[in-house]
């Protein structure tokens, strides 16, 4: 199973850094770096982002990093599915109109069965041209539990062979 190595670029004004980390460990991963600028139409009637925004901004985040490492395609030919089985998601900080947003991912955890990708959203350096005071700040963390699912069977695959391999490469024990 191949993956892209050239990251695409959103039409909608969203770019991926998508960069190899390796620890000292000799423990290789990656994490991507999804930028994007909150609208007007993001906001709830207190004037910050809506708390079902943020599940758009996280799922953003893990397509880019999934088109950056991952063979969808061949995924889906194969009969694979990736699928979120669980979310523990903390909000820190409220985002607002025209703040922009970094949204980091990375697979932080491969088991058995399952994976564990930790995202994280905060603030980029700019608000509107200036540079945001609150630049760096944590706005909101989030863990999201996947399994591969056979889809011919409905059930839940081992993280094994190709698929385990290809996965264990990804992993980053790095913080995002």
């Amino acid at each position: 199973m191949q993956h892209d190595s050239n990251p695409p670029q959103a039409a909608d004004g969203t770019h991926t850094d998508v960069g190899t980390h390796a620890d000292v460990g000799n423990h290789a991963g990656v994490i991507s770096r999804t930028t994007l600028t909150v609208r007007g139409y993001h906001l709830d009637g207190y004037g910050h982002v809506n708390n079902a925004r943020y599940l758009e901004f996280y799922e953003e985040g893990r397509w880019e990093f999934m088109l950056a490492h991952l063979d969808l395609a061949a995924l889906k030919r194969e009969g694979i599915a990736m699928v979120a089985v669980n979310l523990n998601l903390d909000w820190h900080y409220p985002a607002t109109v025209h703040d922009e947003l970094v949204i980091t991912t990375r697979l932080s955890e491969l088991g058995r069965r399952k994976m564990i990708m930790r995202q994280e959203i905060h603030l980029g350096e700019r608000r509107m041209g200036e540079v945001h005071p609150r630049s760096g700040a944590l706005v909101s963390r989030a863990d999201f539990t996947f399994v591969l699912m056979n889809t011919n069977t409905g059930r839940a695959m081992p993280l094994d062979g190709e698929i385990g391999a290809l996965l264990g490469a990804l992993v980053s024990e790095e913080t995002a």
